[in-house]
């Protein structure tokens, strides 16, 4: 069964105490509130680490904007990807590149990167996933909702020490690993040239 964001939030609701709604767009005290909040939560915990279900690669357009000045080497300009909330790889392990605004600037040409964009489709979260936003969403609402620090500390001890862990280590065991290339600092250490 696909799951809503009315599903999430009323689930959120009623973990604290409080009454649910028929949809998140209501004109009611409670749905305003988490209306408030949804979007936030949602790009905190969807920042926390590289979710697979929220991946996207994108080799990046150049923009023709100049800035005043550039870092040795790195004179290409690109335009932070729109839905972008964290940037994890790029396609050139050696690339040197950093985040500014909304550019990105790197010492690559044809750069591409991996990261985690604004993922709104409750239907296609994992149940881990689900489970960890909903606890991140009652440590949000709690003391608005209910007036308790205590309920919105307890939630936000859940959602960092279990659910958010559990999650994290659920999607990090699908597929084969990533492993990180050694470096030449590492490989002139051990003595060897080749590929570790």
């Amino acid at each position: 069964m696909a799951i809503s964001r009315t599903e999430i939030v009323n689930k959120s609701l009623t973990m604290v105490g409080a009454n649910p709604i028929v949809n998140i767009d209501d004109d009611t005290q409670n749905a305003r509130i988490v209306n408030r909040v949804y979007e936030i939560a949602l790009k905190s915990i969807l920042s926390e680490t590289q979710w697979n279900f929220a991946t996207r690669r994108k080799l990046l357009a150049q923009v023709t904007d100049t800035l005043e000045w550039y870092d040795t080497g790195e004179i290409y300009v690109y335009q932070r990807p729109n839905d972008c909330i964290r940037i994890f790889t790029a396609n050139d392990r050696d690339a040197t590149w950093r985040e500014e605004g909304e550019h990105i600037i790197s010492d690559t040409n044809d750069l591409g990167v991996r990261f985690v964009y604004y993922h709104n489709e409750p239907s296609k979260y994992p149940p881990s996933f689900a489970e960890a936003f909903t606890d991140k969403l009652c440590s949000d609402i709690a003391f608005m909702i209910v007036n308790s620090k205590t309920l919105a500390e307890s939630f936000l001890t859940k959602y960092e020490q279990v659910s958010l862990p559990k999650a994290t280590a659920e999607n990090a065991q699908v597929g084969t690993p990533i492993y990180q290339k050694d470096d030449a600092w590492t490989k002139a250490k051990l003595g060897t040239t080749a590929e570790v």
